[in-house]
């Protein structure tokens, strides 16, 4: 038996032995070395007269005409670039695999064939792609509904599993591993898959990288991440002294759902303390100077202590979170830290987080569901009505261009 991979609903799984690999042949020059390469002569491509492998695991295959004549229940169909897969409407049984020939790089028969199978005729089992498949073809292959790969001798496992990961989001509907899912759902996957490999690539790039946690939905996002993966991410949160119980809440809920004991951070109490004497405990009202003070002290401060020895930070902030971050890259250099900053959710939508949050059932704040959308501090933070900018929740007595906090406004920041 031959190399292949299988995938299913928990990833991808290499099955049987490796074959041989034929030794490799020296290259021939253009035209055998003879006169202008520009005249060498192309060869006719001739159609296939034979399957490119007449057995599988379970034994031989049936051609699709052996199989509409008598077919045979858990025995595998072997299926031709020129067939018409439609004459299977209500034949299939329980063919134990399905396999679809390719012949030649670049014929896409055996795409449409995957397509029929699983879209028009609901074809749930099995489906195998083999002959002239190239590892960088794994992905798109897996997106149209194939689950199973059968490798040539002069392929590796290693580099057709990476392919699995090699490209970002799929620009059709799919169907993976005999589960129907549409467009909305493959862009889905392939956002989630590119969130998990840009967290394990600087965590593996960094030596003490951290998540800078508020808490909010898109930091939990990235918190179970981090533990789903079991990267080496230390998380910590700011503890202001004015956030809401439910945001507060969190802290052992995180701890129970993962194992992950969060760094509190608090602010110095002096400084609070002298800020209450000067402008009074509410004081942030007053101005926006004097908010942002309150802010440095509750916030800026802690932030910056919490950060101190550390190579990297993480945040979950998003480009449509607010007008100061619609050009917020996805990594920049923060200079006046002296460290790489990582906003991985940059390009995500909220519609997007909520999808995370109900796929993985992760913890959320209570105060979602009341209508609260971007959560600070509790004197700080109300709900909004529907449609409205997110960020009217937040210092709603200010105007939109000075709704930051200072977390994310150092002045030497670079791409």
């Amino acid at each position: 038996m031959n190399l292949v991979i299988e995938l299913d609903a928990r990833g991808a799984k290499v099955i049987g032995q490796a074959p041989e690999r034929a030794a490799p042949v020296a290259p021939k020059p253009a035209n055998e070395g003879h006169g202008d390469v520009r005249k060498k002569i192309v060869p006719n491509v001739k159609q296939p007269t034979a399957p490119t492998s007449t057995e599988w695991e379970g034994g031989q295959y049936l051609s699709m005409q052996e199989w509409l004549d008598g077919s045979q229940e858990g025995g595998a169909i072997l299926l031709q670039p020129a067939d018409d897969v439609k004459k299977l409407d209500g034949r299939i049984g329980n063919a134990a695999l399905i396999s679809v020939d390719f012949h030649r790089i670049g014929d896409g028969r055996g795409y449409s064939h995957a397509f029929l199978l699983r879209k028009r005729l609901n074809y749930q089992g099995r489906l195998r792609a083999q002959g002239a498949v190239t590892a960088d073809q794994v992905f798109a292959m897996a997106r149209v509904g194939f689950d199973s790969f059968a490798l040539r001798a002069d392929q590796s496992a290693d580099i057709a599993l990476r392919s699995l990961d090699s490209f970002g989001v799929p620009y059709q509907g799919a169907v993976v591993a005999g589960t129907a899912t549409d467009r909305a759902d493959a862009n889905f996957a392939a956002r989630v898959r590119l969130l998990e490999r840009a967290l394990a690539q600087l965590a593996a790039r960094h030596e003490r990288p951290a998540l800078a946690s508020s808490l909010s939905a898109e930091d939990m996002v990235i918190t179970d991440v981090i533990a789903r993966l079991k990267l080496p991410i230390e998380i910590f949160t700011l503890e202001t002294g004015r956030l809401n119980l439910e945001t507060l809440a969190l802290i052992p809920q995180v701890k129970e759902r993962y194992g992950i004991e969060i760094d509190v951070r608090r602010p110095d109490a002096h400084a609070v303390a002298a800020y209450i004497v000067a402008h009074g405990k509410d004081g942030f009202y007053d101005s926006v100077a004097a908010r942002k003070l309150c802010c440095n002290i509750r916030k800026v401060g802690p932030l910056n202590e919490a950060l101190s020895g550390r190579d990297a930070w993480i945040t979950g902030q998003r480009r449509d979170q607010a007008i100061t971050r619609g050009a917020l890259p996805e990594s920049e250099r923060d200079s006046e830290r002296n460290m790489q900053k990582y906003n991985p959710l940059a390009d995500w939508a909220w519609a997007d987080v909520l999808a995370y949050a109900a796929r993985f059932d992760i913890p959320m704040n209570a105060l979602y569901q009341r209508g609260y959308v971007s959560i600070g501090c509790e004197p700080c933070t109300k709900a909004i009505r529907p449609g409205e900018d997110p960020r009217n929740g937040r210092w709603w007595w200010e105007n939109q261009d000075s709704k930051e906090c200072g977390l994310h406004t150092t002045l030497n920041a670079a791409r």
